[in-house]
């Protein structure tokens, strides 16, 4: 393991390893309805990654709320679509 935290039981067992279970905030960022945003985090290289978006503002009641579309391609994480604010997280292990 290059960074993290290795437990180890008496027998020498690895009982806790942050590599395997623990999913690091890599960067948050919003993104407006109708808008497309395309961030590049090169620690990412090599890493599981997950997303998470979340609306900003409460759920229009007059129309239709779109969530965006959100891709990770190697180390890009790109957002596009949707017709609302949103603050997308990005989480890697």
């Amino acid at each position: 393991m290059a960074q993290g935290i290795e437990i180890y039981d008496e027998d020498g067992d690895i009982v806790y390893s942050t590599v395997d279970v623990t999913w690091n905030q890599v960067a948050s960022f919003q993104v407006n309805g109708g808008a497309s945003v395309s961030n590049s985090y090169p620690i990412l290289s090599g890493k599981t990654v997950q997303t998470v978006q979340m609306f900003i503002n409460p759920p229009p009641t007059t129309r239709k709320a779109l969530a965006h579309t959100v891709t990770v391609t190697g180390t890009t994480v790109a957002v596009s679509g949707g017709n609302e604010d949103i603050l997308v997280l990005v989480l890697m292990r």
